[in-house]
């Protein structure tokens, strides 16, 4: 509760209060770049990959978390199934309705992920 009344402010006056938005998802999809940065190799899952998959719903950082995403897609099929596993398909497939054309290339890369992979558990 104090850490969201601190988001508010009172103007000096009295008549007004401003909002500022918390840094926590700034913060998180920071951590999971350091991840992809230096953790990566030790295939440990990371702990920020479910709240990155939440970012995904806020427009203020949903470029940034899903060009962080693609990168972690792109570490091989463990990652894919990680994200699977911990439920991107929805995510994902929202987002492709979505008429935003920024996201187009960052969605495209990451459903072809999704798909190779996919496809690769078929064939077994």
């Amino acid at each position: 509760l104090d850490l969201c009344l601190q988001q508010l402010t009172v103007k000096p006056s009295g008549d007004s209060v401003s909002f500022t938005h918390s840094p926590f998802f700034a913060e998180q999809l920071t951590a999971f770049k350091v991840w992809l940065d230096y953790g990566s190799q030790v295939r440990r899952p990371p702990e920020q990959l479910p709240i990155v998959l939440q970012v995904l719903l806020s427009q203020v950082h949903r470029v940034r978390a899903l060009d962080l995403l693609g990168k972690f897609l792109d570490l091989g099929p463990w990652a894919v199934n990680l994200a699977l596993s911990v439920g991107i398909f929805p995510y994902v497939l929202k987002l492709l309705q979505s008429s935003a054309r920024e996201l187009r290339p960052l969605l495209v890369f990451i459903w072809a992920k999704i798909l190779a992979v996919d496809s690769v558990s078929l064939d077994e």
